[in-house]
C-alpha cells in the first residue's frame, strides 16, 4: 500500500458529461447519506483510471462529503521502496481524522483503538504510530498475535472515530491489495453496516477478467464505469512488458539493500526470463511474508517459486527446493480447506520418492501438528513416532524436541499418559541441553509446554505433589521468559492438575489467570477449557451459581469455535457440576454426551472419567444396575491408562453403589 494521500491534492481531469458518470456519482452520494445517518455500506466501482481520478475528484469536493473525514488508502502492485508497510501508511493517514498537533492525534488514534478494541488493541496501534509501548504483555504476544491485534486495533479505531463524524475511505487500485490490509478490509467489511461509515473499492476494468486483491462481499454495491469511447481496456502495464527493461531494472535493484527490493526482483525476474532469479526471489519473499505474518501474500510468493521451479531442469536440489516449497505452503495455507493437509502430503510423497529422509521427517512433523489440529489423535501418533525414528537417526536433537512435545501431547490427550509422561522427560532431557525453542504459532516454550504437559500426566497417574511442582516450575519458566500463551498454558496446566488431585481451592487462582490472559490476548485455541476449568473449581468450591454459568459459557464457546478436542472435559464437568446442584437427568445427559464423544475420538482419559460420571448421575436417578455397569467401564480403562485417582474414586464409589 502507497503512503495515503491527503485530500487537498488535486485530481488531474474534470468530470465526463456521461450519464453513466453521473449515476455512479449520485449512487455514491445516496451511500454518503445514509452513512451520515449510520447506515453503512461498500461500494465496488470498476472504473478505468482517468474516470476512476475523476470520481474521486468529484467526491472529495463534493458538498455532501464536506462533514466526512476522508482516507485514501491507494494500492500498488508492488510495496513502496523504503515506505512505510500497509498498515503503517493506514495508521499515518488516519492522524488527519483528529484535529490538533501530531502527538496529540497519535495519542487520540491509539485511544480510539483502545475504547473499541481492549488495551491489546490500542497498544498495537501506538506501535503502528511510533509511540512506546505502556503494557507489558504486548511484549509477550507472538508475531501472529501481534498481526491480528494491529488489525483489530486498526478497525477498532475507525469505528470509533466514526461517532464524531463519518468516514469515506477510499480504496484506490483495489486488485493489487495485498499484505494484511486484506483482513483489514475483512474486519471493516463485517460491521460497515452498523457503521457512519462508507467503504468505496475501485478497481480497474482488466481485473475483472483475472481477478486479484481484496473482494468485497456480496452485499456490495456493484458500480461500473464503460470505458471513455468504447477504449481499450487498461492492462496495468502488462502490454507494455520489455525484457531489456525488466533486466536493468533487476540489475539496479542487486545492489539496493530495502527489504522490499526482494518484492521488486521477484517481480521482474520473470519477465526479464531469468526462472532461477524468479524462484530464488519469490522464495525468499515468501519467506519475509511469513515472517511478518502475512499469510496470504506467503502463499502467493511459495505459487510464484513453484511456478518459476517448473520452468527450470530437473536436478536434486531443485527437486529438494520443490519439496521445500510444498511444506511452506503446508505453514502458510489455510486450514479449514484442508489445502494445508494436502500440500503436506505432497511434499511427504516427494520427499520419499526422492529418498530424502530429513525432509520427511519435516513432512511427518508438521503432518503431526495438522492432524493435532484437526483432533485426529491416532494419526498424530502415527506420524510423530514416523518422525522421531528418523530425527533420532541423523542426531538432529532441536527437531526431536518439537515432535516429542507434539507426540506427548496427543498421548496425553488420548489418554495414554505414562507414554505421553515417558516422551515428555526424553524432551525435557534434550531442552536441558540448551534447546528453549518455540512451536510453530502462538504455542508455548518447549520447556514450559513439556512441564505442563508432564504436570497433568503426573496428576492423572497419582503423583499430585509432583504434578504441581512441575505445573508452578513450567509457570516460573513461564513468567520469566515473559511469553504470554507460555503463561497461559502454565496456569491452565496448573490450576487442571489441582482439580484432578481434588485440591479445588489451589485451582482458582492460577485458572482465574489462565483466563484472564487468554481473554486479553485472545488465544480461542485455549479459552473454552480454562473458561470450563475456572467454571468447574468455583463449583467445586462452593460458588454454585457461578462457576455454572461459566461452564455453560465455556461449552457454547468451544461449539462457536468449532473447538472440538475440549468439549468431552467440559461435558464431564457440566455433568459433575449438575449433579452436585441435584440434577441428575443434566448430569446423565451431559455425561452420556462426554463419554460418547471421547471413545468416538480415542480419547480414552476423559471416556474414562465420563463413565464415571454418567454412573453417580444414574446412581442418584435410582438406575443401579445402570450405574455398576458404567462404573466398571471406567475403572476397567482407569486400569489400563494407570490412571490412580480414578481408580481409586471408582473403588470408592463402588461401595456407595453395592450398599445402595
Amino acid at each position: 500500500m502507497a503512503q495515503p494521500r491527503s485530500v487537498a491534492q488535486d485530481d488531474a481531469g474534470a468530470p465526463p458529461d456521461g450519464a453513466a458518470f453521473r449515476r455512479a456519482l449520485a449512487d455514491i452520494t445516496d451511500a454518503l447519506h445514509r452513512a451520515e445517518e449510520g447506515i453503512g455500506s461498500i461500494l465496488s466501482l470498476t472504473a478505468a483510471d482517468g474516470e476512476a481520478r475523476c470520481m474521486v475528484g468529484a467526491l472529495v469536493h463534493s458538498p455532501v462529503a464536506a462533514g466526512f473525514g476522508i482516507l485514501r488508502w491507494p494500492q500498488s502492485l508492488l510495496p513502496p521502496l523504503g515506505g512505510p508497510d500497509d498498515l503503517e501508511a493506514v495508521a499515518l493517514g488516519m492522524l488527519p481524522l483528529i484535529d490538533g498537533p501530531s502527538d496529540e492525534a497519535r495519542r487520540g488514534i491509539a485511544l480510539a483503538a483502545e475504547r473499541g478494541g481492549g488495551e491489546l488493541a490500542g497498544e498495537a496501534v501506538r506501535g503502528l504510530l511510533g509511540l512506546p509501548s505502556l503494557q507489558p504483555l504486548w511484549l509477550g504476544l507472538d508475531g501472529a498475535q501481534r498481526a491480528e491485534f494491529q488489525v483489530e486495533g486498526l478497525a477498532a479505531a475507525l469505528l470509533d472515530l466514526c461517532y464524531e463524524r463519518p468516514v469515506l475511505i477510499v480504496v484506490e487500485n483495489a486488485q493489487w491489495t495485498r499484505g494484511l490490509t486484506g483482513a483489514l478490509l475483512d474486519a471493516l467489511g463485517n460491521t460497515v453496516e452498523d457503521a457512519r461509515l462508507c467503504l468505496l473499492l475501485i478497481r480497474s476494468p482488466a481485473s475483472c477478467e483475472q481477478p486479484g486483491g481484496w473482494m468485497p462481499p456480496d452485499t456490495a454495491r456493484c458500480i461500473v464505469l464503460p470505458a471513455p469511447d468504447g477504449g481499450p481496456v487498461e492492462a496495468n502495464g502488462a502490454g507494455r512488458n520489455d525484457p531489456t527493461t525488466h533486466i536493468a531494472l533487476l540489475n539496479t535493484l542487486r545492489h539496493d539493500r530495502r527489504p522490499e527490493r526482494i518484492e521488486w526482483m521477484a517481480h521482474h525476474a520473470p519477465l526479464a526470463g531469468d526462472w532461477a532469479l524468479a524462484c530464488a526471489c519469490a522464495r525468499h519473499a515468501g519467506r519475509r511474508a511469513e515472517a511478518e505474518c502475512r499469510p496470504a501474500d506467503a502463499v502467493r510468493h511459495y505459487m510464484d517459486s513453484l511456478a518459476a521451479l517448473n520452468r527450470l531442469p530437473e536436478t536434486r536440489r531443485h527437486a529438494q527446493r520443490r519439496i521445500d516449497l510444498w511444506t511452506a505452503l503446508a505453514r502458510t495455507q489455510s486450514l479449514p480447506d484442508g489445502s494445508a493437509m494436502r500440500a503436506a502430503e505432497t511434499a511427504r510423497m516427494l520427499a520419499e520418492d526422492l529418498g530424502d529422509h530429513l525432509r520427511v521427517a519435516r513432512a511427518l512433523s508438521l503432518l503431526a501438528t495438522l492432524h493435532w489440529v484437526g483432533a485426529d489423535l491416532p494419526a498424530v501418533r502415527r506420524t510423530g513416532m514416523q518422525a522421531l525414528r528418523i530425527w533420532r537417526q541423523t542426531q538432529s536433537s532441536g527437531q526431536q524436541v518439537q515432535t516429542l512435545i507434539k507426540l506427548g501431547r496427543g498421548l496425553t490427550e488420548e489418554g495414554r499418559f505414562r507414554h505421553a509422561d515417558t516422551v515428555l522427560r526424553a524432551a525435557a532431557v534434550l531442552t536441558t541441553r540448551g534447546e528453549t525453542c518455540r512451536l510453530h504459532g502462538p504455542t508455548a516454550l518447549a520447556p514450559v509446554c513439556i512441564a505442563a504437559h508432564r504436570a497433568r500426566c503426573r496428576a492423572e497417574l497419582g503423583e499430585p505433589e509432583e504434578a504441581l511442582g512441575l505445573a508452578r516450575a513450567a509457570l516460573a519458566q513461564a513468567e520469566d521468559s515473559g511469553h504470554a500463551a507460555s503463561c497461559a498454558l502454565a496456569c491452565l496446566h496448573l490450576g487442571w492438575a489441582a482439580l484432578t488431585g481434588q485440591r479445588y481451592v489451589v485451582a482458582v487462582e492460577p485458572l482465574k489467570q489462565a483466563v484472564a490472559i487468554t481473554e486479553t490476548i485472545r488465544l480461542h485455541a485455549c479459552q473454552p477449557l480454562v473458561l470450563g476449568a475456572l467454571g468447574y473449581a468455583l463449583v467445586r468450591t462452593g460458588a454454585l451459581n457461578d462457576g455454572a454459568s461459566l461452564l455453560l459459557g465455556s461449552r457454547e464457546h468451544a461449539r462457536m469455535l468449532g473447538i472440538r478436542r475440549h468439549e468431552p472435559q467440559i461435558l464431564i464437568w457440566i455433568a459433575e457440576a449438575a449433579l452436585l446442584s441435584g440434577q441428575p437427568e443434566d448430569a446423565v445427559r451431559n455425561a452420556r454426551d462426554a463419554a460418547e464423544k471421547a471413545a468416538a475420538a480415542g480419547r480414552s482419559g476423559d471416556e474414562a472419567w465420563a463413565r464415571l460420571a454418567l454412573a453417580r448421575g444414574l446412581a442418584a436417578k435410582g438406575d443401579s444396575a445402570l450405574a455398576r455397569q458404567s462404573l466398571e467401564a471406567a475403572a476397567r480403562i482407569a486400569a489400563q491408562r494407570s490412571m490412580a485417582p480414578l481408580l481409586t474414586q471408582c473403588t470408592d464409589f463402588r461401595r456407595t453403589v453395592i450398599s445402595a
